[in-house]
């Protein structure tokens, strides 16, 4: 959850769908002999602890709505931020409970937790080696992945979210905490200090690579303390970075009132999604060439949605609807865009996670 939120403006989405709808969650019973599939992260509400993972899996035979409760037989915890997966093994960051749990992808059962970072948000990993980024302390906590314990930690800009690491480097957008921020910390994991700070637009909030291997920022813009579009706010800008030479080699600016978010790639890196409106937290869906140097003018999908996932396989399309008082739905499109169906989820679907 991005923190600048004011949690009361977030209210049920009403939905009507015209395809089959999945509307029961079960929750007991007890999981696959895999994990492939669809894990949908829903962060909860905020200080409520009702945070959990959806999982559907990929021969649709089994769903379950809090699979880490079934599995555990305990919540994950307060406002669950990310789940990323390396090496067998899922790292959850929950925000608000200040701990990573660690869960083996074999029956999703807990087998560490990682403790002393403040706000974790998000995780990357590279040689054994995991990266977490603490929203709250500004620094990058560097994780030694055989014992589960902290080995180090530098200092950032302002409220790290997403990370990505390329050509050795790891690339860390600042979102700016309770204010704002306009810079990528690129930070040398042979030495783990930070080698240089490229400025950016206001709030970069995601990262990807492209099948050129180039870096694209996403930076959402901000609304201000009044949260409402007016002329004088920062729109979103989107960067094309070389990682080599470190240079923006291509850039677009939104107006003020246009802030996107949510980035994501296909499986190869040639095409770019995200969300797209005049609200800094939800948007319709947009879908871009990575070679292409033009804005579309339209949405691919024309949708509200909170998160945003593409299939690493098929290229389907997977869209979160926000709501942080009840469980909220999950609608699945083809990668024309078609609408296959929907599915119940948690409170607050943020993103997706596939196996």
């Amino acid at each position: 959850m991005i923190k600048k939120i004011v949690f009361s403006i977030c209210s049920l989405s009403i939905l009507v769908f015209t395809s089959c709808e999945k509307d029961k969650l079960e929750e007991n019973t007890p999981p696959p002999n895999n994990m492939n599939g669809v894990f949908v992260v829903n962060e909860g509400a905020f200080l409520a602890g009702n945070a959990s993972i959806s999982f559907f899996s990929s021969d649709s035979a089994y769903s379950n709505g809090d699979i880490y409760q079934t599995v555990n037989g305990f919540p994950v915890g307060d406002l669950l931020q990310s789940m990323s997966i390396y090496n067998g093994k899922a790292y959850l960051c929950v925000n608000n409970s200040q701990k990573v749990e660690v869960v083996s992808m074999v029956d999703f059962k807990k087998t560490a937790s990682i403790y002393g970072i403040n706000s974790p948000r998000f995780f990357t990993a590279q040689n054994n080696f995991g990266y977490i980024s603490d929203w709250n302390s500004n620094q990058i906590f560097k994780i030694n992945l055989n014992s589960n314990t902290i080995v180090d930690s530098v200092l950032c800009g302002l409220g790290p979210e997403e990370m990505l690491i390329a050509n050795n480097q790891l690339f860390v957008c600042n979102s700016g905490g309770f204010v704002d921020d306009s810079s990528v910390t690129v930070i040398n994991l042979s030495t783990f200090n930070v080698s240089t700070t490229l400025t950016t637009g206001v709030n970069p909030s995601s990262i990807r690579k492209d099948n050129n291997g180039n870096v694209w920022v996403l930076c959402r813009g901000s609304l201000g303390a009044d949260f409402t579009p007016t002329p004088d706010d920062p729109g979103g800008k989107l960067m094309r970075i070389n990682p080599a030479s470190l240079v923006t080699e291509w850039f677009a600016d939104f107006n003020y009132d246009q802030h996107p978010l949510k980035l994501n790639t296909n499986v190869d890196g040639s095409t770019l999604y995200f969300l797209f409106g005049n609200s800094a937290y939800t948007g319709t869906v947009y879908k871009m060439d990575a070679s292409s140097t033009v804005i579309p003018s339209m949405p691919y999908i024309n949708r509200e949605f909170y998160a945003l996932g593409i299939h690493p396989t098929n290229g389907s399309i997977y869209g979160g609807k926000s709501s942080f008082s009840s469980n909220s739905h999950m609608l699945h499109y083809t990668n024309a865009g078609v609408l296959i169906d929907s599915s119940t989820v948690g409170i607050g679907p943020s993103s997706f996670v596939f196996n």
